[in-house]
């Protein structure tokens, strides 16, 4: 058992910077450590809404990228074959990466947070539904936010426009997709003066 150890592993998530926005040319993204801080605070509000258990919620939001330490920031594409690794591939990069991180805890800890990361990633639970949205919610926020400086974020938007399910969210997803809408518009109106 090595709790420092752990702290310092972790904390390398603060300087991993989300591979998506690299992709696009973003100067200065977010880190994998911001996302999962700006989620555990939606985990926390959305579960307190929606009744549900937001102890779990928000250790989920904020556990659910960790692995990302040893597998790095492996994007999700909307399309199979724009995928950098398939999908089983990475789950297993991922599931290798959490098990040499949860090493270093004592088992009751590792195990909880295997079982945490296990539960989001099946999606089976209310929880985990709903953190899993949020996750691509906070996507969302996060490319309305740099559409301001950037183009070519559409796909970000429809990643989210296929893969929230849980109402309320999907309400707020709206409203974030149409401020972009409008902002795409706006942009198109201004240049084509």
């Amino acid at each position: 058992m090595d709790l420092l150890e752990f702290a310092k592993k972790v904390r390398e998530l603060k300087d991993l910077k989300r591979t998506g926005w690299v992709e696009k040319g973003v100067r200065d993204p977010e880190s994998v450590a911001d996302h999962s801080f700006m989620l555990a605070v939606l985990a926390y509000v959305y579960s307190k809404k929606l009744g549900l258990d937001a102890d779990k919620a928000v250790k989920m939001a904020l556990l659910h990228d960790i692995c990302e330490v040893y597998s790095g920031d492996i994007p999700d594409k909307i399309r199979d074959e724009d995928q950098p690794v398939p999908d089983s591939e990475k789950r297993e990069i991922e599931r290798e990466g959490l098990k040499k991180l949860t090493s270093l805890l004592p088992e009751d800890f590792s195990s909880e947070i295997y079982d945490l990361w296990k539960e989001f990633e099946a999606r089976e639970t209310k929880e985990a539904k709903l953190v899993k949205d949020l996750d691509k919610l906070e996507m969302c926020m996060q490319a309305l936010d740099y559409s301001k400086n950037y183009e070519n974020l559409e796909e970000f938007f429809e990643d989210g426009r296929l893969n929230i399910k849980t109402p309320e969210i999907k309400k707020l997803f709206e409203k974030i997709y149409g401020d972009f809408r409008k902002k795409s518009s706006d942009y198109l109106t201004s240049r084509n003066k």
